[in-house]
């Protein structure tokens, strides 16, 4: 079986099929419906953070409740905002008859408080890490990570933001008013029954993962944000199960992205489309001073036919055609009584300092393998599940793959045995070296916790763990497709 994720091969958004064989239901844009923006709580302050884990009922279409999950609401977690050189307290309670961990994605945090699949909560209890943020300002997620049932649960709705200020995001002139010019942009793709409901299965999942059918953004469905009339900043996670996205706007403007996974680039890269795979979160200007409208494109990489110019062809082929253009997932509308940024965008944002070469003690190899039939399960029709595995190795929770010292840095060389995945390690950030065989491009030359491989060549990064994780508590190394880690392709690695 070969696999059909592809990023040499993409179509626009709203098209997909189920690769499971499931039938679903592709809702078409509702209209304006306003963009939710997940409360802002502050983190700063050293107070414990209550966040009960909890069943929901949320609205995706007007009219319809869809149980779900969520985090001190319906669908989804709020925004929880801290700073560099502070104290973050967090108070999970799990009010499911099922048990739940929760991963501080992106955060540089010991073992014993990350979040990995050996803390998770038993239904009924609690989990209060204290986080000593050290980190510089970076957007960053949570979201669950419990052992064979990650996806499961964050395509139901277990997932948040988390925002990093710093001393250098103060001072660069960047928008910052949250909710108002500063939009958390969660971008997801679900399916849904005739009923409403979400439609989900592991087992039933293809070898790409568990691909939706209709992208929502924050829990909305093609919604509206009214914005000023300045630069607005949209902090961009691909939340999705499986999906690599391209995401671009469709009168093809540029944008500037400004900030990678683990914080501000280097300087603004400018861009009309940008890929983002599942996990990563990119940070992006785009200037509306003009007074126009903007409507933000989710487009689906793995089923269009040629990367080359993608938006301008795509768009001139719809109109020669006369095929409808995608639906936009977001509309920005200006709303001139908003206050705006009109400051120009700074050259230089923060500075970014590699090793030296000879900093580098340390080569480690990993391998991402997908193999048909071998697997003692079996998904829809009765065929057995692919086993995934890294180094050919599944996950053990038992088992320690790997062992790191602390403050040392490494060369990690990474590929895939058949097609593209999206690879994230646990507590830290590194550079990336080499993309598929090739120099990093400007715009992922900045700090990262999510490196995407495919079949063609290595990727490879320079990384280096400042914070202990124990036999008991260690960090993980996972594809972030959520089907490829619950399955098995995941393996653990202390620091010591």
């Amino acid at each position: 079986m070969s696999i059909t994720l592809s990023r040499r091969r993409f179509i626009a958004g709203g098209t997909a099929l189920l690769g499971s064989g499931i039938s679903g239901v592709a809702w078409p844009m509702q209209g304006s419906v306003s963009l939710p923006i997940p409360t802002l709580v502050d983190g700063t302050r050293g107070e414990p953070i209550d966040l009960r884990i909890r069943n929901g009922e949320w609205s995706f279409k007007p009219g319809i409740k869809t149980p779900t999950l969520g985090i001190n609401q319906d669908y989804l977690g709020p925004t929880i905002r801290t700073r560099q050189n502070s104290q973050l307290n967090l108070s999970y309670q799990n009010t499911l008859n099922e048990q739940v961990a929760i991963h501080g994605h992106g955060l540089h945090v010991p073992g014993d408080v990350d979040g990995g699949p050996q803390l998770a909560i038993a239904p009924g209890d609690r989990w209060q890490p204290a986080l000593d943020i050290v980190q510089p300002a970076a957007t960053c997620w949570y979201h669950s990570h419990t052992h064979g049932s990650t996806g499961h649960q964050v395509y139901r709705g277990l997932a948040g933001m988390i925002i990093i200020d710093d001393e250098v995001s103060d001072e660069v002139p960047l928008p910052r008013q949250y909710g108002i010019d500063d939009l958390p942009v969660i971008i997801q793709d679900r399916t849904f029954d005739s009923q409403g409901r979400l439609v989900y299965s592991l087992q039933d999942a293809s070898e790409d993962g568990w691909l939706g059918e209709t992208v929502v953004i924050n829990g909305a469905i093609s919604p509206v944000a009214r914005v000023p009339a300045g630069k607005v900043r949209l902090r961009l996670l691909n939340g999705a199960n499986a999906r690599f996205y391209i995401v671009a706007f469709s009168d093809n403007r540029a944008f500037h992205k400004i900030a990678t996974d683990g914080g501000l680039l280097s300087a603004p890269v400018p861009l009309t489309q940008m890929e983002m795979s599942p996990g990563e979160r990119c940070e992006i200007i785009v200037d509306l001073a003009d007074g126009g409208s903007a409507e933000l494109l989710t487009l689906f990489e793995d089923e269009i036919e040629d990367a080359e110019g993608i938006v301008g062809s795509l768009l001139d082929k719809f109109s020669l055609s006369k095929t409808p253009q995608p639906e936009p997932s977001l509309t920005l509308i200006v709303d001139r009584t908003l206050p705006a940024h009109t400051a120009p965008l700074p050259d230089k944002l923060a500075t970014i300092v590699r090793p030296e070469q000879s900093e580098i003690v340390g080569v480690r190899d990993f391998i991402l393998d997908m193999e048909d039939g071998g697997s003692n399960h079996t998904g829809h029709g009765g065929h057995a599940l692919m086993d995934m595995t890294i180094n050919g190795a599944a996950m053990d929770m038992n088992v320690i793959n790997e062992r790191l010292e602390i403050g040392v840095w490494e060369r990690w060389r990474i590929r895939s045995n058949q097609g593209a995945h999206p690879f994230h390690v646990h507590g830290c950030s590194f550079l990336i070296e080499q993309m598929e065989g090739a120099a990093a491009p400007p715009d992922q030359q900045g700090w990262k916790d999510v490196v995407v491989l495919d079949d063609d060549d290595w990727s490879e990064i320079v990384v280096r763990f400042d914070h202990p994780a124990t036999d008991q508590y260690p960090y993980m190394y996972h594809c972030h497709i959520l089907e490829h880690e619950d399955r098995g392709m995941m393996g653990q690695f202390t620091v010591n």
